[in-house]
């Protein structure tokens, strides 16, 4: 995205701890540059023979148990790294009853650093075999894993037309946390712990939300900025990077006279759709929060218009550019609860909502149902119904519904 040519220099500026840099006859052309900064790298083990192995492993082993966890706290992936390099993963085929299928894996034998998510270790698979000895590694294009202090990145992209079988039975494309799970069994055992009970609740209903779409992050941004400085930036770009990483520019503009503006700048952040990267100004890691919908909805820009489309017996698509009825939705999307997961589905009830923000880029959320569709996954939800009722009355107003 671009902004319009300043006549006057840019003002740097972040709350509390008052930085300035003052850029003369400079405009500003773009939200972020990929050469912006520089990431420092960490040299971490080399893969031995495999006679090394005990040895070379035991940067591996730290994460042995590192889980991906659905929203009801079932392990859908495991890692295991204490005896050779394995993922553990709990399917579902035709069944309720989940079954444990393992896939052993060789990685590739140098520890390169996947330098643009500052990870600590980097491998890539180069085999994949299940139990029984079938190779699937030419199933996969891409399957690596990123190491962190308190987590693991699995990325995966699968080749569709080269595995059988549904959703539920299969590895699929897409990007996982994985984390130690003693903290989550615990929660999971302890009798009578209403308090653990209740937290554990609220981290899954934020975590629906996880991984962010591009514009979420705009709203995630804002949130984490004032977390830190106290103060709100009124305006935020983002830019696609195109290699999994977003840039954010969050800044205000300030009219200077009639004829001359600059742009206060508040941050820039390069980040990935789980909120985490650098702060570019002052060159150090950033973890954005896990929000919920509410909290979203909260955080976001003025959206400038609204696509709505209705997908049932008949297609229809209406685009709303009334300022009063965009905010109208939005705070009802304050209100709406998102709950447990759910299995019933329903083909001719969806319902789109697409948001153009100020920058140009789209919050795009999908309802089924009044049901919210994130990732793949339906989830009980609560007060859709406002938001539907709020459209109808609109368009039935302008003679359009």
């Amino acid at each position: 995205m671009r902004m319009g040519r300043m006549k006057m220099g840019s003002i740097m500026r972040r709350t509390g701890n008052v930085l300035c840099v003052i850029l003369l006859g400079v405009g500003c052309t773009g939200c972020g540059s990929k050469n912006m900064h520089e990431t420092s790298t960490v040299k971490v083990p080399v893969q031995e023979q495999e006679q090394q192995q005990t040895d070379s492993n035991e940067f591996y082993t730290a994460y042995d148990g590192y889980a991906f966890c659905e929203e009801d706290g079932q392990v859908k992936y495991m890692l295991a790294t204490k005896n050779g390099f394995e993922l553990h993963c709990f399917f579902q085929s035709g069944s309720p009853e989940y079954e444990e299928v393992i896939y052993h894996l060789q990685i590739s034998e140098q520890n390169s650093l996947d330098e643009e998510n500052n990870a600590i270790g980097y491998v890539e698979v180069t085999q994949i075999t299940d139990d029984q000895g079938l190779d699937l590694t030419q199933s996969f294009s891409i399957f690596t894993f990123s190491f962190y202090s308190n987590q693991v990145l699995m990325k995966v992209e699968r080749k569709e037309n080269m595995l059988a079988g549904g959703n539920s039975d299969n590895l699929q494309t897409g990007e996982y946390i994985l984390t130690s799970t003693d903290n989550m069994t615990n929660r999971q055992t302890s009798p009578d712990n209403t308090d653990s009970e209740t937290e554990t609740t609220e981290k899954l209903t934020d975590s629906v939300m996880v991984p962010y779409e591009e514009s979420e992050l705009i709203a995630v941004s804002r949130a984490y900025y004032e977390q830190q400085s106290g103060f709100l930036a009124p305006q935020v770009e983002c830019e696609d990077n195109g290699d999994g990483t977003t840039t954010l520019h969050l800044y205000e503009t300030v009219q200077d006279d009639d004829e001359t503006w600059h742009t206060a700048t508040s941050a820039w952040y390069t980040v990935d759709s789980y909120g985490k990267g650098k702060d570019i100004i002052m060159e150090n890691e950033v973890q954005f929060p896990m929000l919920s919908l509410k909290e979203i909805a909260s955080y976001m820009l003025t959206p400038v218009k609204l696509q709505y489309i209705v997908s049932g017996e008949a297609h229809n698509e209406w685009e709303i550019t009334d300022e009063a009825t965009i905010a109208a939705c939005i705070n009802a999307l304050k209100e709406v609860t998102i709950g447990e997961k759910t299995e019933s589905r329903v083909s001719d009830a969806g319902e789109t909502l697409q948001f153009e923000l100020p920058d140009g880029s789209v919050w795009t959320l999908v309802f089924e149902n009044g049901n919210l569709i994130r990732n793949e996954i339906c989830y009980e939800t609560e007060g859709y119904n406002n938001i539907r009722n709020l459209l109808k009355d609109y368009l039935a107003e302008e003679g359009l519904w």
